[in-house]
Parts: structure tokens; C-alpha cells; sequence
């Protein structure tokens, strides 16, 4: 639930009061820490921007004999010998949705030379301990190593689309600023009692211009439905992996016009997996 949500809960007279004596709390503790404006504001979220990578997907084209080696949704995925088309628990063959190799240029962690994934769209899984989606990372891709294997007859033909990769900046959306900087959602509520989001979003605007729902590496995630960061054993958010919204060109829809978020821990390699949809 997002910050502004836990702090008003019913929209009454009882929450309108608590939502009140909440601000005059906030304004204590902020004047204690000399934090009063909307430029304040932005010097305290602007650590927090991270560089994150686009995926722009280009539109279908003709799919070529091999593209086990190139990033790309549908087409081809890599595999090396020894290996099989990935199922569910019951054998089902699993969709290959996109697969991106590493590179200095792109927002993926260092320890991850190629990150691919796998679905299945008659279950649409919502959360990880849901069978139906696999995230497969390679440590390392030994070319000499690799092996063709065929795309299940009964999966549909998926749209080949190459990708362009794109360098942004990405800062938490307002349903996840309290989570990684408590005083910058404080600050948005008494700089915008009403609106307090609108402080926060004017503040993002002016750092890194708009923010929208998009296909990424890395950087923070844009929910769909509100805050669902998962937190390692210390409390504190998993990093993204990666979110894919729905993508036309791929022929991709997630639920009604969703996005899934995939969060990665190096240390233990975990992986969390979660889809939002309106």
C-alpha cells in the first residue's frame, strides 16, 4: 500500500484528522533537519537516481535461421548442449518470451552474462511461487559450447523483434518513495497536503524529466497497482532485474495492459517474480 494510502486510510473525517496531526508531526521533524522546500525536495531524492536501460522493442521482422546469439524477443533462445526447452512442474513447454545478452552499456548486474525468460500463458502466473515462469541466467556463455534446439510444435509462433537499447534515469514512483527515502515523502506531504504526489512528481520531473510505463533493465519499477518491492533478509528492497510491460510489437499483454517485475539478489541469486495489471 502506497505512503499516501497508509496515512489516510477511509476517506473520513477520523482519517482527515490523523492525516492532519501527521503533517504538523512532519513539519517538526523536517525543521529539525532544515528541510522546508520544494528544492530540498529534490536535493534528497536526487541521490537515489539510477541509470536504467530501455528496451525498445522494433517492430516484427522476418526471423532468421539462428538468433541464439543476439538480444531479442521471440525468435530463437540460447541453450548449450545438454540442456532442454524449459517446462512446468507438469512438462508443459514453457513460452520464451525475450533474452538479452550483457554488455558494459546495459544495466544488468555484472555477475550475469545473459538473462532470459520463459512463460506460460495458458496459467499466467502472478508471483513467484506460482509454477508457469522461469528467469534462466547464464554466469557465462561459452559459444563453443552451444546447442539449436527446436521450438515446441504445440507454443505459438511468437513475433521476432529485435531491441533497441536505450540509456535513462529512473527515481523511485511515488508509491515507493517511502520506502527508500522517508523524509522526501514526508517533505511531499507538507510542501502538497492535498496532493503531496504531485509535489513528489513535479520534483522527479524537474531531475529526469517524465517517468512512464516501459520496458527495462535495472533502475527502480513503475507499478501498475502499488508498491510491491520485495525486501531481502535485512529489510531492505531488492534490486530490479528487470520489469517487460505490454509490448504490441511483441504481442505481449500482461493481464489487462500489465507489467511483470523480476528482482535479483547477486549474494544469494534469488529471484522474485510479480505481475500487476489494472
Amino acid at each position: 500500500m502506497g505512503f499516501w494510502n497508509k496515512l489516510l486510510g477511509k476517506k473520513n473525517e477520523k482519517a482527515s484528522a490523523k492525516a492532519a496531526s501527521h503533517i504538523e508531526k512532519y513539519k517538526s521533524e523536517l525543521n529539525e533537519l532544515n528541510l522546508k522546500s520544494a528544492s530540498d525536495l529534490e536535493n534528497l531524492i536526487k541521490p537515489l537516481i539510477r541509470q536504467t536501460t530501455r528496451l525498445h522493442l522494433l517492430p516484427p521482422s522476418t526471423l532468421s535461421e539462428n538468433t541464439q546469439l543476439e538480444s531479442h524477443f521471440g525468435g530463437h533462445p540460447y541453450f548449450e548442449m545438454g540442456e532442454s526447452w524449459p517446462t512446468t512442474e507438469k512438462g508443459k513447454a514453457l513460452d520464451f518470451v525475450f533474452q538479452v545478452f550483457n554488455s558494459k552499456e546495459l544495466e544488468l548486474p555484472e555477475n550475469i552474462a545473459l538473462v532470459q525468460l520463459f512463460y506460460d500463458w495458458d496459467e499466467l502466473p502472478w508471483d513467484t511461487g506460482e509454477d508457469g515462469w522461469l528467469v534462466k541466467i547464464y554466469h557465462k556463455v561459452d559459444k563453443q559450447n552451444i546447442e539449436f534446439i527446436s521450438r515446441p510444435e504445440e507454443l505459438v509462433e511468437s513475433p521476432f523483434c529485435k531491441i533497441d537499447f536505450i540509456s535513462d534515469r529512473s527515481l523511485p514512483d511515488w508509491e515507493g518513495i517511502d520506502l527508500f527515502k522517508a523524509e522526501a515523502a514526508k517533505l511531499s506531504c507538507v510542501l502538497n497536503e492535498e496532493s503531496p504526489w504531485e509535489a513528489y512528481e513535479n520534483s522527479v520531473l524537474g531531475l529526469i524529466g517524465k517517468q512512464d510505463y516501459q520496458s527495462q533493465l535495472g533502475g527502480y519499477p513503475k507499478w501498475v497497482q502499488g508498491e510491491a518491492t520485495p525486501l531481502n533478509i535485512e529489510g531492505n528492497p531488492l534490486k530490479l532485474l528487470f520489469q517487460v510491460d505490454s509490448e504490441e510489437n511483441a504481442n505481449l499483454m500482461w493481464g489487462d495492459l500489465g507489467s511483470i517485475y523480476v528482482f535479483y539478489e547477486e549474494e544469494t541469486e534469488r529471484l522474485e517474480f510479480t505481475l500487476q495489471c489494472y
